[in-house]
């Protein structure tokens, strides 16, 4: 395997897809078949650490979005910026935009926080994958109990939760994936 990934058989992916994903992710060809099947087949079962390291392979920003209906939909950025931008077909509300910061922070940019204020009406939950893990936002227009603070004081960003980034070894425990510790 290409790129070792913990649990790798709960991913979904086959090892020739996971290194073809790899491969093209490393070329920067963000419109291969296989990179785009593995970052939707991760995706779909929350595997956020394999699309950050596909993402960080390609040193390219990617986003995902899931609409309404369970549908993903996968993008490509820049070095330093993708966009939310759904898709003509997707359906709305969506139920979470994730997208990288391949190598940097896990924070909310100004493009960023310029996508989740447009968003306000029709995006439920957003996190942002970087160092030292993934960083979560819910948008309590749509969710209840939210912890607090908020991105901002007023305007749309109030709405959105401005949670601590969870380092990737907490995220491994927190999603009961082991993570072998080398001696």
């Amino acid at each position: 395997m290409m790129v070792e990934i913990p649990e790798f058989e709960n991913t979904g992916l086959d090892e020739k897809t996971w290194d073809e994903a790899c491969l093209a992710a490393s070329s920067r060809e963000v419109g291969h078949p296989d990179l785009l099947k593995a970052q939707e087949m991760l995706a779909a079962r929350g595997r956020w650490d394999g699309v950050y390291i596909l993402s960080v392979l390609a040193g390219l920003e990617t986003s995902v979005l899931i609409d309404a209906e369970s549908q993903i939909f996968i993008d490509w950025g820049t070095a330093g910026q993708v966009q939310l931008q759904p898709p003509v077909g997707a359906k709305s509300p969506f139920k979470l935009w994730v997208h990288t910061h391949p190598n940097f922070a896990a924070y909310w940019s100004i493009t960023d926080t310029n996508s989740l204020s447009l968003g306000t009406a029709i995006l439920e939950t957003a996190m942002v994958l970087g160092e030292p893990g993934p960083k979560f936002s819910g948008n309590s227009a749509f969710n209840e109990v939210l912890s607090e603070p908020f991105i901002a004081k007023e305007g749309p960003l109030s709405n959105w939760t401005d949670e601590e980034p969870t380092t990737w070894h907490s995220w491994y425990a927190n999603n009961n994936i082991a993570v072998e510790v080398e001696a």
